[in-house]
């Protein structure tokens, strides 16, 4: 099946002062043609170089693609050349026409200045972003990718380092952000506004495009699970060679896409690196139909513009659906237009669709929340930003990047269960997630932003600031969520780390703590339960002192709060004797398991010898009730969580084994199938090393999970087969991702 019979291609290097600018087009043009490469018919390229690289040509070539790209095809713009920027009092000085417009009125534009464009004749000539844009918009398909090497240094020379200066007046992510028309079209630029483009000694070719020619010959991976290049892997290539080789030329780009389609043929020389497996490739080729939404709500004249920045396990659209559907019908938000921002549902962060990702993950949504707000919503008098998990950490370091007078915009923000304090150092255990080992506190990314925030802001915030913390988050610490700020910035509300952003009524803590800030007015908890926000901030003394008199009148939850005060300081006796006498857990092991999986999750988070260690000794207790009422979901969910204690807490995998076929047995005797049954069923397989029949099984259970189910199979999965094989990279590990976070 040849993916790229219908593909077209735009290639544009101007030529006049950047000759070097017609070598990289060129160039692109032979990778792109070449059949053993690409292989893009010729007839769908439209090369522009020199004299050719005019307004009218360009204009020409994009109305050739409206006509005959259909909405299944794919399209590759190269545009090599200046780019210019000016603002509305500049025309009107020009022109020597006009009164110059109020400051807050004289708007920045931004063009493309092809071969002939010249300061004399250049409105004549340009060909301005926003015509570039309303052509993109015409296209009838969305799977565009657009590469600018703009902001070249003077003439493109090959000089030493630091000895060019910039081009005046030309801003690269400025102009990608106006060329952008929110269809989730992907536009990489090579550099940023205060950098360059920079051509290496000896290399003929540009920086930027040596590496997109490298990525588009495979060179971005050691192995590969189809034979082809798709749009992310040229991306990340470029986005990680171009600063590595140098590092004051950083390419930007822009993370709501549409679409990751493939735009280069694997080689013949790297083809026997190719897995076997083509389920994945099969699966990824079918058009994908999910329409992309970049807009929650745009109305004319609104002047606040309210910001949704999601995490990494999913898109804005999901996260705060019910969040911005209530606000729609809300009387006192009717002035705010709101966007969802974040990666898009069809792009894969670098470890997958997980709560934690990689610092360079971070950073990408930083620069896209930064330019937005700099760029394309700078229209705007007034932003508010509400985050989700580490899009906090995102909102954080585009904060900081921001210039003063776009900050001085931003009236509130409010971060949903972010870790600002990163991951604690709690505990030294070699087993700890090294995936995420750069997200630690002690680690740079997490000390750089807590002393610049800190600094930049060390007098007081200029925006109002909330951090939240669910009741029920078992994946984020409070403390790593609160550390960082005041007491008054501090809030609780009731839900776990995924619901608490997603209220069902406007009886709903987390809505009210939005709609309340955002309007100025005090906030107060009205719907979540005292004891579990009392347990969450560690005031288990207060809770004992009002549930401990009254143990025998508790309801299930009141109890559950009880024992989680008792085990918060460290009574466990007590906590036992509960567990085996009060008559809501006598004889019943499912309590036990919860405070099993309780102390489970907070070793995870510290490994911390004492949480392991009572963890085991919940689950084993109640593995013995579990026995003796024959209750088989019970035998094999608390048996295969002493199979993960035994082998990832004790590194026993004898006993990781025993634990292991004592679960399989009690599903094989089980008539009843479900989720977590055949989650079960693969884990088990793992320990006992049926790696295919474990795949077969994560395989059922991945089909039917939600996010948050995968999340949780993926972590347990994950951890248990590193610690298992000595290893975080491997065709399994790859397979788990794919299956679970892709």
């Amino acid at each position: 099946m040849n993916k790229l019979k219908n593909a077209y291609a735009i290639l544009i290097g101007v030529g006049h002062d950047l000759p070097e600018s017609v070598v990289d087009a060129t160039a692109i043009y032979k990778i792109l043609s070449d059949k053993k490469i690409s292989g893009y018919k010729k007839k769908n390229i439209t090369l522009l170089t020199e004299k050719n690289a005019i307004r009218g040509n360009i204009l020409k070539a994009l109305d050739n693609l409206i006509e005959n790209a259909d909405e299944d095809a794919t399209v590759f713009i190269f545009y090599s050349g200046h780019g210019g920027t000016y603002t509305d009092n500049d025309l009107i000085a020009s022109s020597g026409k006009g009164t110059p417009k109020p400051e807050d009125e004289n708007i920045r534009r931004y063009f493309f200045q092809p071969n002939d464009c010249t300061i004399e004749n250049f409105q004549q000539t340009w060909v301005k972003a926003e015509e570039v844009r309303d052509k993109i918009q015409q296209l009838r398909s969305k799977r565009l990718i657009f590469f600018m090497d703009c902001c070249h240094a003077e003439g493109m020379t090959k000089t030493t380092p630091g000895t060019t200066s910039k081009k005046e007046g030309e801003d690269p992510v400025g102009l990608a952000q106006h060329v952008d028309e929110g269809r989730g079209i992907s536009i990489l630029t090579s550099c940023r506004a205060d950098e360059k483009s920079y051509i290496l000694p000896d290399d003929k070719n540009s920086l930027f495009t040596t590496c997109l020619i490298e990525a588009l010959k495979g060179k971005n991976r050691s192995y590969f699970d189809e034979p082809y290049v798709r749009m992310t892997d040229v991306i990340n290539y470029l986005m990680k060679h171009v600063p590595n080789r140098k590092p004051e030329q950083r390419p930007f780009v822009n993370i709501q896409m549409y679409d990751n389609f493939v735009l280069s043929r694997l080689p013949k020389k790297k083809l026997h690196k190719l897995k076997a497996s083509t389920e994945k490739l099969n699966k990824r080729g079918k058009a994908v139909k999910k329409e992309l939404v970049t807009v929650f709500r745009k109305q004319e004249n609104n002047n606040n513009a309210l910001l949704f920045v999601h995490g990494f396990s999913g898109e804005s659209t999901n996260t705060f659906d019910s969040m911005q559907s209530l606000i729609q019908e809300d009387d006192s938000m009717k002035g705010w237009d709101m966007y969802p921002l974040g990666y898009t549902g069809s792009i894969d962060p670098k470890f997958g669709k997980g709560i934690w990702a990689s610092v360079a993950d971070i950073e990408k949504t930083a620069d896209n929340l930064a330019a937005a707000m700099t760029y394309k919503y700078s229209t705007y008098k007034r932003f508010a930003i509400v985050a989700h998990s580490l899009g906090g950490l995102a909102v954080q370091t585009a904060v900081l990047s921001l210039p003063k007078e776009v900050i001085n915009k931003i009236s509130h923000v409010i971060l949903f269960g972010t870790p600002s304090n990163g991951i604690l150092n709690k505990g030294v255990s070699k087993k700890i997630d090294t995936r995420w080992k750069e997200l630690r506190k002690s680690k740079p990314f997490i000390k750089k932003l807590r002393i610049d925030w800190n600094k930049a802001f060390s007098e007081a915030l200029p925006f109002k600031m909330k951090v939240v913390s669910g009741t029920n988050d078992k994946d984020i610490l409070a403390a790593t969520i609160f550390k960082p700020f005041n007491k008054e910035q501090r809030v609780t509300v009731s839900g776990d780390h995924f619901d608490m952003v997603q209220p069902d009524s406007v009886e709903n803590d987390s809505y009210q703590l939005v709609i309340t800030t955002l309007n100025d007015n005090a906030f107060y908890n009205k719907y979540t339960n005292q004891e579990e926000i009392g347990n969450l901030l560690g005031k288990h003394k207060e809770v004992i002192t009002k549930l401990l008199p009254e143990k025998n009148t508790l309801t299930e939850n009141g109890l559950k709060q009880l024992l989680f005060a008792l085990e918060g300081m460290d009574r466990n006796d007590e906590v036992m004797e509960l567990l085996l006498q009060h008559p809501l857990a006598k004889n019943k092991s499912d309590l036990l398991g919860i405070m099993g999986g309780r102390l489970k999750r907070k070793f995870l988070q510290a490994f911390q010898e004492s949480d392991g260690r009572k963890s085991k000794e919940y689950y084993s207790k109640g593995l013995e009730i579990a026995i003796k009422k024959n209750d088989l979901g019970q035998i094999y969910y608390l048996a295969i969580n002493l199979a993960f204690l035994s082998l990832v807490y004790e590194g026993d995998k004898a006993t990781m084994k025993e634990y292991a076929s004592m679960a399989l047995k009690a599903t094989e005797s089980d008539v009843f199938n479900s989720l977590w049954k055949n989650a079960t069923i693969a884990e088990a397989n793992m320990y006992l090393g049926n790696f295919e029949k474990a795949k077969k099984y994560y395989e059922m259970t991945a089909a039917s999970a939600g996010v948050r189910e995968k999340i949780s199979i993926h972590t347990n999965a994950y951890m248990a087969y590193s610690s298992l094989m000595h290893t975080e990279d491997d065709e399994f590990i790859l397979f788990l991702k794919t299956k679970f976070l892709s």
